[in-house]
Parts: C-alpha cells; structure tokens; sequence
C-alpha cells in the first residue's frame, strides 16, 4: 500500500506537502506512509479514499483502478468544460440543469 500512496501522490502531481495538506496532515505523515512496510491507518485510508476519489480496493490491495469511476467521469467532463468559451460553458450549465429537472419527473423525485 505504501507504494501505492505515493504512485497515487504522482499521479495527482502533488508534493508531499501539498498531498498531507488536503488531507489535513503534516508533510512528514506522507513521507512515513510512503515508506515501505509503514502501516497506515484505517483514518487515513479513509480520508485518501474520500479526498481524492480513490478506489479503497485499489489504495488496500492494488485491485481494479486507481480511481472511482466517477472520478473519471468527472475528469473527462471538467476536461472538456474548461475548453468551452465562457457562452457555451453556461449553456452547457443551463442544459444540465434541464436534465436534472427531467430526471427529477421521470424518477418522482
């Protein structure tokens, strides 16, 4: 899991520093967790899972993605949202919106 964290920290491109502070941690934390054979504890698993939309599978014992499948939508959704000039950008939000309110009828909600 060690590994893992700090493979995860890379692909977030953060420093230690600025990994532990969204996290609420001291930079010296990552740095123990990140050494091999450091235990971890379920707090912080939890609080890396929650933050950072990881796959607690994934952080334990390497199986499936290192992300949650929302996460990723939301990655590609943000991608292309930033690419949009600011008129489409709040047509796109209006017609979400719009979405939201059907789903709304059609579910009951």
């Amino acid at each position: 899991m060690n590994g893992r964290i700090r493979e995860l920290r890379k692909a977030l491109k953060l420093s230690q520093k600025n990994f532990a502070k969204q996290i609420g941690l001291k930079q010296n934390s990552i740095s123990h967790m990140e050494a091999p054979d450091s235990p971890v504890t379920e707090q912080n698993i939890k609080l890396i899972c929650s933050q950072f939309d990881v796959n607690e599978a994934w952080l334990r014992e390497g199986k499936g993605e290192m992300f949650t499948e929302n996460n990723k939508r939301q990655k590609e959704f943000f991608a292309i949202f930033d690419k949009l000039t600011p008129a489409l950008q709040d047509y796109l939000i209006k017609t979400a919106k719009d979405l939201l309110d059907a789903q709304h009828k059609i579910i009951g909600k």
